[in-house]
């Protein structure tokens, strides 16, 4: 038995996802485990599909095995916090053999340079963005031009999983991508998530890409941004300073956010030089959703949301090997510790959030929901 572990969003999951597990499959996996985002998502967006539909899509329809829950707090992170939480994950379930990742080149020792190059110029880094260059810019500025074109927005998050994998034991595998991160352009059946969000953003039939029907009434921020807005009116400039990814931002959200009237004004009046786009969008969301330093800490739990057969086989595994403790019920998780409470409490106000941005408001709880089991 030879156990990969992915780290995804699958928003949505399409034929490009299932061409990476079976290019998995193909390099020796014989189970795959993925640590999937919840709700809302590392650009600092909402999922544009319920969480267990994406598990579901993603063991009916993809290859994965075993779904696990990366709950709000970690999947609006940045690169390196997002990488650290969900390698934490499959490094603490104590049976992860290697790591799958998607990436703009499949050379990994390339990618180990690259980051070799980028950890011994982080003190040029920090000067250049001192001055008002983001970091993929000061990066490549510091580095040379071979590492700058290493530093596109997907081998970013690759470069952070390397690092995080260090002293793991878990060897890293990249697959090439077959269209451009965030590409909006087609090649084929294969195009970019953000490519099939935008369709289904204009009503256009998605299933090509998908290779299933999109049955649900997909999700956008653009929708909730009232209520996001009113929440963040009502915080002090304290809150926003305790909020991750905040940082010299907190001063600038305080005053914007009394006086715009939508979350694209918003990211528009708060973004500095050097900080990029994404990022303001996740404080805006981590700052809505209350989310402090102290919340990001190691997941107290890891939820299982969707698994097949030889998941189950990997959940046998994991009783006698895992140190974090895994679980379908949000509500039984939520009782072993304080801080497992505070994450089943993210988890759900991500949810919630996730519902206010949709058509249908969802009336049940994460806390009444359970794994989708696929036979």
């Amino acid at each position: 038995m030879k156990i990969a572990g992915v780290i995804a969003e699958y928003n949505p999951f399409h034929l490009g996802h299932k061409y990476h597990l079976e290019m998995t499959r193909k390099a020796g996996a014989t189970h795959i485990v993925a640590v999937m985002s919840g709700s809302l998502v590392q650009r600092g967006d909402v999922a544009v599909c319920d969480t267990y539909s994406r598990a579901e899509e993603a063991v009916k329809h993809g290859g994965a095995d075993l779904v696990l829950e990366l709950s709000p707090e970690y999947s609006l992170g940045a690169a390196r916090d997002f990488a650290k939480a969900g390698i934490g994950i499959l490094r603490r379930l104590g049976c992860v053999d290697m790591l799958s990742f998607g990436a703009e080149t499949d050379d990994v020792e390339a990618l180990r340079s690259a980051l070799g190059n980028i950890v011994n110029a982080e003190l040029k880094i920090k000067v250049l963005m001192s001055e008002g260059k983001t970091y993929p810019k000061a990066a490549a500025e510091a580095c040379g031009e071979s590492v700058a074109e290493m530093l596109c927005p997907n081998n970013i998050l690759a470069l952070e999983y390397i690092r995080a994998l260090e002293g793991s034991g878990i060897a890293p595998f990249a697959v090439k991508r077959t269209v451009p991160h965030d590409g909006a352009e087609a090649e084929g059946h294969f195009a970019s998530a953000s490519h099939i969000r935008s369709l289904l953003k204009d009503g256009k039939n998605a299933e090509a890409f998908l290779g299933y029907r999109f049955e649900s009434e997909p999700y956008f921020v653009e929708n909730g941004e009232k209520a996001i807005l009113w929440r963040l009116s009502h915080m002090k400039k304290e809150d926003f300073a305790a909020t991750p990814c905040c940082g010299e931002l907190a001063g600038r959200l305080f005053e914007a956010s009394r006086r715009v009237g939508s979350l694209e004004e918003l990211y528009s009046r708060v973004k500095p030089r050097n900080v990029t786009q994404s990022r303001v969008r996740r404080a805006v969301m981590l700052a809505a959703l209350g989310v402090t330093e102290d919340d990001v800490k190691e997941p107290a739990f890891a939820r299982v949301l969707a698994l097949n057969g030889q998941g189950a086989e990997i959940l046998k595994i994991c009783r006698k090997t895992s140190k974090i403790p895994l679980g379908s019920s949000l509500a039984e998780l939520s009782r072993l510790s304080p801080e497992a409470k505070r994450q089943a409490e993210l988890t759900e106000l991500g949810s919630r959030l996730q519902s206010l941005c949709g058509q249908n408001t969802e009336s049940i709880t994460e806390y009444e929901k359970s794994a989708r089991i696929i036979k």
